[in-house]
């Protein structure tokens, strides 16, 4: 009933608000659930490039419904391992860069935990985020280098090569690897002579696999290594992303047998190596036999061209005549020509043979061949004819080898030889020359020459050669009738005048009116003619004499022609010369003797006057005196008196006076000296010397030091004021004392030069400077003037004098209007004094709009200007102290008002309702709503016009954009409407925009139309039951969200968007009547809402930075207290796209704390290959995009430089990796520095900006590196500490580190081999000093003081994580054998006593099982030792030695003639038990034996020396004891019987015979019976011990004894020891008894003397009969030995001894 009564208003709301309600049931519903409706979600990502991680996912949020601000929220969980995403809204955002290559990462799984906020239910959605690659992996190569030999046979299309494989870490296309080869650099093909790029000779027919095969024929002779630039590039699909590297491969060509052999010898035409129809000749003499020929041009010689150099097989292929083999042969191997058999002319004349040279060579047979002509010449029947164009030559003496003798009319002399057995056209053969004396010899053109050096024509040399020449021909040997010939030596002046020794002459003095002869000097002349003519002159005289003596040039005589005075004495230097300018010299000692003394010398002036310097030099002269004697008797000078101060001297023969110490004319004036004058007679008379000492300027002028230095005041603004005096004194006297005064003339002063005050020049200003230093000079008055300086300093005392200037007229400036308290300039006014006064002021201007701070000069807007009233304002500014209009008194600051979008277009007129019918025509216009905008410039005074609200309004009108018309848009009987609210909005075109709204209401009326179509007014309008959209009701937002995007560069207090308000009206009387509030995503105040007419404003509060953040999202509210606000359109949500601007400059990433900040430091080695990185440089730029595109470039320092430093090295544009393109073994010109330039926008030239950082680049050598030690650290554990380790040392140091390297700790052991400790680390670094930016030593100071000293050491507790250092040590090399030690493993400490538990009980379990098997090994050991004592053997088998010469009749002949032959006799010990046989393998195979451990005795003929080779080790040690007896050269045999029957022989081989000296046993002894015993060996260790005394009869040797050789007539004794020399001087026992004592030992010396006849020799080891052979052995091969009964056998030593089996030796 209700329901029927609701009315359709009523009913349309109610099914609104039903609308509402289920789709908020339904949203909530949805709340968390996939968008897509699948249980999970997948999302696609790139991974990152570099370091980036601001690449979004697709799609780009989480498809999740619910807002996560509001409804729902989103957290990540990442049950493996740490986060990487985050999460910002429903957007996920990398925490850190993903590496799909290293890290094989393909996809990521995580989750999401989503919670509905209402009722907080909680789900959890799986996420798989794929990554998907970009290519960033440049394929690297595998197994390099490469290299591969082919011959040179290789056919085209062959596969050389298979192995070149490169792998690329990227997946799909990226990943795959395609290979071609590269043209190579120019400089590749110059590495060798035979070597060039193998770009276009090879190809990779199949990119994909990569196999090399031949493109072009090969040749080893011209090309015999290719080097190929193989190039491995992946397959982006975008070929400009596609990356590659390249690698090379060594291509060595081997030669193949491709050429033929070719005959060579010298002058032969050639191409490429092989001569062109080479051709051979010989000759053979008719009727003679010669055997091997002479073959022109030389011996017949053939070689392979081919590199495998094949032997060469020569023969005859043909000849003509036929017969030519029964003639001749040729060796096939050398190629030497043979004659066979005498050829007679008559069978031919010549041979023509063909000579073929084939290769001996596996496959096809190569040959070349060569022509040889062998002429037959007649019989020699008549002898050769020699005949000389003279019999007489002429040559210079000493004329070199080679010149050529020449007749009397100066043709050189020639021979010529015929033969009549020669016809015209036979060849002439070269005749040999044959000469008697070896002094000249004949050239092969016959010419006559020299052949000995220095041939003397001058006595007592002949002068002239008589010799024969005979002329014999070669091949025949057959001479000429002997020539003789003359020659004659022409003289060459080559012999020296001689002057004979002069004895030494005495002459009287005289005066120099005579004329005396002195001597006659006479030279000799071995040349003859006009080279022995000679002249004399006098070459030097002693004592000035050269005016007094004269010499006739023809005779040699001299004479006197000066004054000679007695005493004097002269040497003569005469010297005798001739044409050729060659000469002697000869000396001439004359002695000038006194005549009678009656007369004392004479001064020529009694008084002399003079005057010194008191300067004069030491040594100098005062004046000389003369005195002279009338005899001409020599004068001497002393001085007797007025020298008491020794200041003077006179030389007692010139009479100079000298000054001998320096003189000081202020301590003495005057000095009187008397002299003597004394004659050889002691006749004397003396003079006065009167000296007077003058004055120097000696001394400085000197100011007085208590007034020093010079500081005086003065007050400013004063001229010619006193400023101070000076004052100096000079030690000097008259002009030399006189003072001048003077200072510089470009300072404010002057100075009295006399007194010395100093005044001011002008008015001193102390604002422009208030101290003045200058420097007073006082010279004195002489010519020489010398100086004295001081410093004078003279403080300018300030006076408040200076007022306040400006240093500008006039300012200009711009501001904005409406802008209060808005700093407009600042003014500064300068005021010289000391303590500047300065108070500002405006002077002119308004002062309602600006004021001036009095103190700062400050100018400010007392409130905001307006640009529409006034543009311009001019401002005079000045300061109360100066009050002057000059300039610099005021300045003048002009202010222009920058006009601002500030006023809205208002509308002209408040409009008043319309009404219309609604049968008007569209286009009508309704209304005119004219708006101005007051603004003075365009475009903010533009005006434009639009509708603005959601409302039916803008369906039905429309305003006219430029005027404002409001017209009829559509028909507007279509609606029943009768009212429409048309909002006309009026904005201008300025920024930020500013926009006016009026309200017009539009009334229409409805005309209904009857049935005659007539029209009716709408007051009998009929219910309607239609139902209204819910989003027509109350006012709402336009739209539900809002995008804009804004570059970051955008000012504050600018508009970003218009939100419109559908709906809304003009408030009449204030602010609309709703409100927009920013509800979420405003979090730090960065956005603004202002109301507007219809709609709101959104404002920038704050500047934007897109590095920082890229987007904003804000939910706006809508909200109003006076109309009705659509619940389903109040909020909307405003998206703010940040644009990236680039703004910022690359900066590079220095992680030092040392050194300079803007400098990368690194260091290469000698030994460091092209190509190899060494650094690799990093720079951020915090734009985004191609902004943020960083390259990078290298430039030099110094552009002029010759070799520049970036020629080294080469960088990646891209990655800035630094490389290596150059060796540095020649390089020693370090640091290198240079520049590196990194640059933002993808490098393009508009708007980028530029970075640039220096790069320092040492050579590291061995004696930079150090290591630190990490001994609990393996270096695996420390990899990723570079950083960390490199700061340590930074700071410890205070230097630059770097780490080369880090490997495993390395020791020295005891021995000098190296240990390596895998468990423990050595990181090797150096040290780089920032000052010098060099490397440092480690002998370097600072490297002792901060890390080798103890106190250093101490504090080197470096701790990192499990790790901790210990030393700092110098770096060791693997030298020898490394030895590696396993480290201990670190236990848990729960783990630890169980540990120790177990290895407890193994090794107890272990010591007992050692015990055990100790005490069954010694059980063992003694029942060995009890089987030993029990061996024996009465009648071994008999191993005869062998007999090298059984003919011999006597032992002397036996030894005497044995031969290089040895024998080896092997005694064992077996115990009585063994039944099997008893093998001895001496093969290889027996480890118990080897032949590298017998000793031998060698050859050497040595009597007294040791002559064999060291016994072997034990540890070599064999069970056997082996014997050789070898012959030896030098045996000494004293006295031996050749007489002996030699029937048997004993020996005894042992390592050392033990001897007892107190009883001399006999180990070889002989029963009483005369029976012979079994024969004793001894086989010891035991030191031995020789004995030179045996007692057997006459020695009282008992007969009964086991050792008595009474009886043993039978046995010979011979030792074969150790040593040689065991027993000596061995007597006779007895008369019966015969013994024998030979010593052979390792020294091979036979030491016997045998007395006796007739004692044949046995031997007790080795009977048998003559007929038992089975065991007879010649050879050394492996001996076996059959069952045999040892069980007789006596080892009686093995009693004495306690040895084990290893010291039984194998000794040869």
């Amino acid at each position: 009933m209700a329901a029927r009564n609701l009315t359709p208003q009523q009913g349309l709301g109610f099914f609104g608000l039903l609308i509402l309600l289920c789709s908020a049931v339904l949203g909530k519903s949805q709340m968390c659930e996939v968008e897509t409706g699948q249980t999970n979600i997948i999302l696609d990502i790139e991974e990152s490039r570099e370091s980036f991680i601001g690449q979004p996912t697709t799609p780009p949020e989480l498809p999740i419904f619910g807002d996560p601000e509001t409804e729902i929220a989103l957290n990540l969980v990442f049950p493996k391992g740490q986060p990487i995403f985050q999460l910002n809204g429903k957007k996920l955002q990398l925490l850190q860069p993903l590496d799909r290559d290293e890290e094989n990462l393909s996809h990521i799984v995580f989750q999401v935990s989503c919670t509905i906020r209402s009722t907080n239910k909680k789900r959890t959605i799986p996420i798989i985020v794929r990554v998907s690659d970009i290519n960033d992996n440049a394929p690297r190569f595998m197994n390099t280098p490469y290299e591969v030999t082919v011959p040179e046979s290789t056919p085209v299309g062959t596969t050389i090569f298979r192995n070149i494989q490169a792998l690329d870490k990227d997946a799909g296309v990226n990943g795959l690897v395609e290979y071609f080869i590269a043209e190579g650099s120019a400089n590749s093909t110059d590495i060798e002579k035979y070597s060039a790029d193998g770009y276009g000779t090879f190809a990779i027919s199949f990119p994909h696999q990569g196999q090399v095969t031949v493109a072009k024929t090969l040749d080893f002779e011209k090309i015999q290594t290719y080097y190929l630039t193989i190039v491995a590039s992946d397959r982006a699909r975008n070929t400009a992303d596609r990356l590659s590297s390249t690698t090379t491969l060594t291509v060595n060509i081997a030669d193949s047998n491709d050429l033929d052999p070719s005959f060579i010898y010298s002058g032969c035409a050639s191409l490429d190596g092989a001569c062109i129809n080479p051709e051979y000749s010989a000759s053979v003499p008719a009727g003679s036999l010669l055997g091997v020929l002479t073959v022109l041009p030389e011996r017949i010689q053939a070689v392979d061209l081919d590199t495998i150099n094949s032997p060469i097989r020569y023969s005859f292929a043909s000849g003509m005549p036929g017969n030519y083999a029964d003639y001749f042969q040729i060796d096939e191997h050398t190629g030497v020509l043979k004659q066979t058999k005498a050829i007679d002319t008559s069978t031919a004349k010549k041979y023509d043979i063909i000579v073929k040279a084939e290769e001996v060579a596996p496959g096809p047979q190569r040959f070349t061949t060569a022509k040889l002509a062998i002429a037959v010449k007649p019989v020699d029947a008549n002898p050769p004819v020699i005949s000389s164009s003279q019999t007489e030559g002429y040559v210079d003496e000493n004329s070199p080898i080679g010149t050529r003798v020449l007749d009397s009319h100066g043709n050189p002399i020639s021979f010529r030889t015929t033969d009549a057995d020669l016809s015209d056209s036979d060849p002439k053969p070269d005749y040999i020359y044959e000469l008697t004396t070896p002094s000249f010899n004949v050239t092969s053109d016959g010419i006559l020459i020299v052949n000995e050096d220095n041939l003397d024509r001058d006595p007592p040399a002949p002068g002239r050669f008589k010799f024969q020449v005979v002329a014999r021909e070669p091949r025949t040997n057959a001479a000429s009738a002997p020539l003789s010939l003359t020659v004659h030596l022409r003289d060459v002046n080559d012999n020296a005048p001689k002057l004979a020794m002069v004895p030494p002459i005495s002459i009287t003095a005289g005066d120099q009116s005579e004329s005396r002869l002195v001597t006659q000097v006479v030279a000799s002349d071995n040349d003859e003619g006009p080279n022995a003519v000679v002249t004399y002159s006098i070459y030097h005289v002693s004592n000035n004499g050269l005016a007094k003596f004269t010499i006739n040039e023809t005779t040699g005589e001299i004479r006197t022609q000066g004054r000679l005075l007695a005493g004097e004495q002269y040497s003569i230097t005469v010297q005798a010369i001739d044409i050729g300018a060659l000469s002697s010299q000869a000396i001439v000692e004359v002695s000038v003797t006194p005549g009678p003394n009656t007369k004392p010398p004479r001064f020529q002036k009694p008084i002399y006057e003079v005057q010194v310097s008191e300067g004069a030099e030491i040594n100098s002269t005062v004046t000389v005196v003369h005195a002279e004697d009338p005899e001409n008797d020599a004068v001497v000078y002393s001085i007797m008196s007025g020298n008491d101060l020794r200041q003077f001297a006179v030389g007692q023969e010139s009479g100079v006076i000298i000054v001998i110490r320096k003189l000081d004319r202020e301590s003495l004036t005057r000095y009187q000296l008397i002299l003597k004058a004394e004659d050889t007679g002691g006749l004397s008379s003396s003079a006065t010397v009167n000296i007077k000492v003058t004055d120097i300027n000696d001394k400085n002028p000197e100011f007085d030091a208590s007034t020093l230095p010079y500081v005086f005041q003065v007050d400013e603004g004063k001229a010619q004021a006193s400023v101070g005096v000076v004052h100096a004194t000079d030690a000097d006297e008259g002009i030399n004392a006189e003072i001048t005064y003077s200072i510089p003339t470009d300072i404010p002063f002057t100075i009295n030069a006399t007194s010395g005050e100093i005044l001011t020049a002008k008015q001193l200003d102390y604002e422009q400077l208030n101290e003045y230093k200058f420097v007073v000079t006082a010279k004195d008055g002489a010519p020489d003037a010398r100086l004295g300086t001081a410093s004078v300093t003279v403080m300018v005392l300030d006076l408040p004098d200076e007022v306040p200037k400006f240093s500008d007229a006039r300012i200009d400036v711009h501001i904005p209007e409406n802008e209060e308290n808005f700093l407009v300039a600042t003014v500064q006014a300068f005021d010289p004094d000391s303590v500047p006064e300065i108070t500002y002021v405006l002077r002119q201007g308004n002062a309602e709009l600006f004021r001036v701070s009095d103190k700062t000069g400050e100018v400010r807007t007392i409130k905001g200007l307006d640009f529409e009233s006034q543009k311009q304002h001019q401002l005079t500014i000045g300061t109360i102290e100066n009050d002057g209009d000059g300039p610099g008194d005021t300045i003048q600051l002009v202010v222009d008002v920058e006009d601002r979008n500030d006023l809205p277009p208002r509308f002209i007129t408040v409009p008043d309702p319309v009404t219309v019918n609604d049968d008007q025509g569209i286009g009508t216009i309704i209304a005119t709503l004219p708006a101005i905008d007051e603004d003075g410039t365009s475009p903010g005074n533009v005006v434009r016009y639009e509708i603005v609200g959601r409302g039916k309004a803008p369906k039905y009108f429309q305003v006219d954009p430029d005027t404002g018309a409001v017209r009829i848009r559509d028909e507007l009987r279509k609606e029943e409407d009768t009212e429409y609210q048309v909002d006309i909005r009026a904005y201008d075109l300025g920024e930020p925009q500013l926009s006016s709204v009026a309200p017009l209401r539009v009334d229409v009326h409805h005309l209904l139309a009857n049935g005659n179509n007539e029209i009716k007014s709408d007051s009998g309008k009929l219910e309607s039951g239609m139902v209204m959209s819910s989003e027509s009701i109350g006012l709402a937002f336009s739209d539900d969200s809002y995008t804009t995007s804004v570059p970051e560069s955008m000012e504050t207090n600018s508009t970003l968007k218009l939100i419109q308000i559908v709906n809304s009206k003009v408030s009449a009387d204030g602010p609309p009547a709703f409100r927009c509030d920013i509800v979420r995503g405003n979090d730090g105040g960065t956005f603004n809402l202002s109301s507007a007419d219809h709609g709101c404003n959104l404002l920038l509060m704050q500047p934007l930075d897109f590095e920082n953040r890229t987007s904003y999202t804000i939910q706006l509210r809508l909200t109003s207290h006076r109309y009705f606000v659509n619940p389903l359109k109040d909020t909307a949500t405003v998206d703010i796209i940040v644009q990236d601007e680039n703004d910022n400059a690359p900066e590079f990433e220095f992680n030092r704390l040392r050194g300079q900040q803007d400098t990368f430091y690194t260091v290469v080695t000698e030994e460091m290959d092209v190509d190899t990185t060494i650094l690799q440089v990093r720079a951020t730029d915090r734009d985004s995009g191609k902004f943020g595109t960083v390259r990078y470039a290298l430039y030099d320092d110094d552009e002029n430089r010759v070799n520049m430093p970036t020629s080294f090295f080469m960088m990646s544009e891209d990655s800035g990796v630094l490389r290596t393109a150059r060796h540095f073994k020649s390089e020693n010109d370090f640091p290198l520095t240079f520049l590196v330039e990194a640059r933002d926008s993808d490098a393009q030239e508009q708007g980028s900006h530029r970075t640039r950082a220096r790069i320092v680049v040492n050579k590291l050598a061995d004696i930079n590196r150090m290591a630190l030690s990490f001994p609990n650290a393996a270096p695996g554990d420390l990899r990723n500490y570079y950083t960390e380790l490199e700061e340590l040392l930074d700071k410890k140091t205070g230097l630059v580190s770097g780490i080369e390297r880090m490997s495993s700790q390395k020791y020295l052991a005891k021995n000098g081999s190296v240990i390596e400790n895998p468990a423990a680390t050595d990181i090797w670094f150096y040290l780089i000093d920032p000052k010098t930016e060099q490397l440092v030593s480690r002998k370097d100071s600072i490297v002792a003081t901060t890390l080798l000293e103890p106190a250093a050491r101490s504090e080197l507790n470096i701790a990192l994580p499990r790790a901790t250092a210990d030393n700092i040590s110098f770096p060791l090399e693997r030298n020898e054998q490394v030895h590696k030690v396993k480290a201990a493993v670190a236990l848990d400490n729960e783990v630890f006593p169980f540990t120790l538990i177990a290895i407890s009980l193994v090794i107890l379990i272990l010591g007992t099982i050692g015990i055990i098997y100790i005490c069954i090994s010694w059980s063992k050991y003694k029942n060995f030792k009890q089987r030993m004592r029990q061996y024996s053997s009465t009648n071994p088998s008999r191993y005869d030695p062998v007999i090298v010469n059984q003919q011999a009749s006597n032992a002397s002949e036996t030894i005497a003639n044995m031969k290089e032959y040895e024998t080896q006799m092997l005694a064992m010990a077996v115990p009585p038990d063994v039944d099997d046989d008893l093998q001895l393998d001496f093969s290889a195979k027996n480890h118990a034996f080897s032949l590298d451990n017998v000793s031998y005795i060698t050859h050497k003929e040595n009597t007294n020396g040791g002559g064999g080779q060291s016994s072997p080790s034990h540890s070599d040690a064999t069970t056997a004891t082996i014997a050789t007896l070898r012959r030896h050269k030098n045996l000494n045999n004293a006295n031996m019987n050749n007489n002996l029957a030699i029937n048997n022989r004993q020996n005894t081989f042992n390592r050392t015979l033990e001897m007892n000296t107190r009883n001399n046993a006999n180990p070889l002894g002989s029963p009483p019976n005369g029976g012979a015993h079994s024969g004793t060996l001894t086989l010891g260790r035991i030191k031995h011990q020789n004995s030179n005394h045996y007692q057997n009869g006459a020695y009282n040797i008992d007969p009964t004894g086991p050792n008595n050789m009474a009886n043993a007539k039978n046995n010979a004794y011979s030792t074969m020891g150790r040593r040689g020399n065991t027993f000596s001087d061995v007597g006779l026992l007895n008369g019966n008894g015969e013994l024998m004592n030979a010593t052979l030992g390792r020294n091979g010396q036979l030491n016997n003397r045998l007395y006796g006849a007739e004692v044949p020799i046995t031997n007790p080891l080795f009977q048998r009969s003559s007929s038992d052979h089975n065991h007879l052995s010649s050879t050394n091969e492996n001996v076996s030995f059959g069952k045999r009964d040892y069980g007789q056998i006596g080892f009686s030593y093995l009693n004495d001894l306690d040895r084990s089996e290893v010291e039984t030796t194998t000794e040869l």
